[in-house]
């Protein structure tokens, strides 16, 4: 580990001379905080089913952050407004921000704990959260496959030129190429002011849109980003190296480093940044998330093109029962007798982030017996899909249509509507 302590150790003498104030480093903590007015104690209505900003505020909230992007397309969503799409992330996954349904709302909590920060803190909190809590899922994409969010957050910065331009072609934000940085996690790392970026633009000066929005066309690291870099490799490395007992050398072992500390959150750098920073004393908390006890009304519909037309069941699921005792319910209900075939349920939590159960007999967790519906914290209107038997693939679509106060003690799942009839299984 002695490459990469000295590399901190040049880092924190950089770090110790600077300052975090509201002129930076970055933008990011001036962007949060006028997306968080922009929505506003009355909320916003008339997103899209994923909880996303609705299309009509996006031109004019992209004008309130700093270095606004202009778009030449004609119904611009959330995605092709990386600026705003990094930033509603981050204020989705530290629960500043909650989807009810198609409405966006502050978190009544959240105001007081994000007002206690200092600047230093809130940088600094916004940045354990891009780490450590961003999903992809939340703008309703999908995970990269064998990629991690934190290894393509940070390999990107890591693989990049500390002064020196950059170039990337044209699609260097197309998901499905293996080393490809989507649009905006560029715009995290412009915004946290870890790189300086120039935008693919026409003779004329104008940003070129190649039908996808916003696009980069060259990148450099700062000297910022290049001590954040090393810093928190190091406080990677120094994770692992005590997980492993102290054994092996974690400067061969940059793979490793570029993964994802296990339990990792908010104050997991505090150690490491604290010495240069020691006005970072708060962790940021919007306050324990309260379980909701009571029946869980569910409309399950099959969702498989061997259903022929309209095919569902309406249940009611008692809290305390696991999302294994749900998964056979299910399958009951639609008449299936061999019920002995792995399963999954994908979602995505209040915090907008991807989660995903399987089979007690799956060879990794988590598994559906060892969860209660209640320990879900399923935001109302939630979605869940459920694979069954990953060779014939049945799926069916559990939305939550509301929660009852009463029946919690119960145990038994009541069938309490029935439309079409389920295909033989």
């Amino acid at each position: 580990m002695y490459f990469l302590k000295k590399m901190a150790v040049t880092s924190q003498r950089y770090l110790t001379a600077e300052k975090v104030s509201a002129d930076g480093p970055g933008t990011i903590v001036a962007d949060v905080e006028a997306m968080i007015v922009l929505i506003g104690g009355a909320g916003l209505s008339g997103g899209s089913r994923n909880g996303n900003l609705p299309a009509e505020v996006l031109p004019e909230l992209s004008d309130r952050l700093a270095d606004p992007i202009t778009l030449g397309l004609k119904r611009p969503l959330l995605r092709d407004y990386p600026n705003l799409a990094g930033v509603f992330v981050l204020l989705r996954v530290m629960d500043l921000v909650r989807a009810e349904g198609q409405r966006l709302e502050i978190n009544p909590p959240a105001p007081v704990a994000w007002c206690g920060l200092n600047v230093t803190e809130k940088y600094f909190a916004l940045l354990e959260a891009w780490l450590w809590r961003v999903d992809a899922e939340v703008l309703g994409g999908e995970r990269r496959r064998g990629r991690g969010e934190f290894s393509a957050n940070l390999g990107f910065l890591v693989g990049l030129r500390t002064g020196t331009w950059q170039e990337f072609p044209e699609y260097c934000h197309v998901s499905d190429i293996a080393w490809a940085v989507s649009a905006w996690n560029t715009q995290w790392h412009l915004r946290f002011g870890l790189v300086e970026v120039r935008a693919l633009a026409t003779p004329n000066g104008r940003e070129k849109q190649p039908g996808r929005g916003w696009t980069m066309e060259q990148a450099r690291r700062t000297r910022w980003g290049q001590a954040v870099a090393w810093t928190v490799l190091l406080a990677v490395a120094k994770a692992a190296h005590e997980k492993d007992g102290g054994e092996g050398d974690a400067d061969d072992e940059w793979e490793e480093m570029l993964c994802e500390p296990e339990g990792a959150d908010f104050g997991f750098l505090q150690v490491a940044f604290q010495p240069c920073f020691p006005e970072w004393r708060k962790l940021f908390r919007t306050g324990s998330v309260e379980e909701r006890p009571g029946s869980y009304v569910f409309k399950v519909t099959m969702t498989d093109r061997r259903a022929a037309g309209v095919v569902w069941r309406r249940l009611e699921v008692p809290s305390g029962v696991t999302l294994a005792e749900v998964a056979d319910a299910v399958l009951q209900a639609f008449d299936f007798d061999g019920t002995m075939h792995l399963y999954e349920f994908r979602f995505r939590d209040r915090l907008g982030q991807g989660r995903v159960y399987y089979h007690d007999e799956a060879e990794a967790g988590p598994y559906a017996e060892e969860v209660k519906l209640v320990e879900l914290y399923l935001p109302d209107g939630a979605e869940l899909a459920f694979r069954f038997d990953y060779g014939a693939s049945w799926r069916f679509e559990l939305r939550l249509e509301r929660l009852e106060l009463q029946g919690q003690e119960s145990t038994q799942i009541p069938l309490l509507e029935s439309v079409g009839k389920a295909p033989s299984q």
